[in-house]
């Protein structure tokens, strides 16, 4: 039997066969690949699979469709290691044989690498990072699978919410602020690790979907995370809160008392954040 093309997509840590026919990518569930992320339309793009020829088409999306660093313009061929870039994502065209040699040319899957400048995770193949451009990695957190350290998909969901704040789509702020606090919750009562980093994005969103809906219970939420780790928000979340109505900032005065508390227990702030355990005094005395 004569060995047959096969195409797959690399996508963060898996690969996904691409079967004979249509496969729609967006962020609806009904699509065959579906991602989260506010800069990808309900149904973005849909790839082709005919014989050994794979194409992709952009179905007409708001921030479009690049590949191999150019945005799609009409339907295009695809072929082996052409990267295609779907609002902050990357998903890497993988083209192998069944038969006989597919054993002999299987390839390693599933490797990421962080950029060294935004601190995103994408595929170790990528040039460059996706969301920034920076060619430049940090090397001692190479991903390869479940035992990694780095929470990448903390990294993406916090990364999704800022980039919907930027937007000021609140209705997706809210969407993706739950999702990170579904994984974060999940995460430490699984006795996982926490990284800040993605964590002060999603602190400064819950602050400004406060602002915007008059809803403090994000704030709360992102205070009592704060508390349970021992750290205080970064200063420009916490100058952020300081602008809030005073009728709100009394309500969160419990929960500001409570950062004090767990930061004070643990020997009190670091020099570079004075500033914020200050704001947070402050806000815990007008209870």
């Amino acid at each position: 039997m004569d060995d047959v093309a096969r195409f797959r997509l690399r996508f963060l840590l898996q690969e996904i066969d691409l079967y004979p026919g249509d496969t729609i990518i967006g962020r609806s569930a009904t699509c065959q690949i579906t991602i989260d992320d506010p800069l990808v339309s309900r149904e973005h793009a849909r790839i082709h699979v005919e014989q050994d020829r794979l194409t992709i088409q952009d179905l007409g999306s708001r921030n479009g469709v690049q590949v191999r660093g150019r945005p799609l313009k009409a339907e295009a061929e695809l072929v082996d290691g052409d990267r295609i870039r779907i609002g902050s994502q990357e998903l890497v065209v993988c083209s192998s044989i069944t038969g006989a040699a597919a054993n002999a040319q299987r390839r390693t899957t599933g490797f990421m690498c962080h950029c060294a400048s935004c601190g995103i995770p994408y595929p170790q193949e990528s040039p460059a990072c996706p969301a920034c451009g920076s060619k430049e990695r940090t090397h001692e957190d190479t991903l390869s699978g479940p035992t990694s350290e780095r929470d990448w998909a903390l990294e993406l969901a916090a990364e999704a919410v800022v980039r919907a704040l930027e937007k000021k789509s609140w209705e997706d702020v809210e969407r993706l602020l739950l999702r990170a606090r579904l994984h974060v919750e999940q995460r430490l009562a699984d006795g996982g690790r926490l990284d800040q980093r993605p964590l002060h994005g999603v602190g400064d969103a819950a602050v400004a979907l406060a602002s915007e809906r008059g809803d403090i219970a994000w704030v709360r939420w992102a205070l009592s995370l704060y508390a349970t780790l021992g750290e205080v928000p970064p200063p420009a979340t916490a100058r952020s809160i300081s602008t809030l109505p005073h009728a709100q900032r009394t309500t969160l005065a419990p929960a500001a008392r409570r950062v004090v508390e767990s930061v004070s227990s643990r020997g009190g702030p670091k020099p570079e954040d004075r500033e914020s355990y200050e704001h947070h005094v402050k806000l815990a005395g007008e209870g």
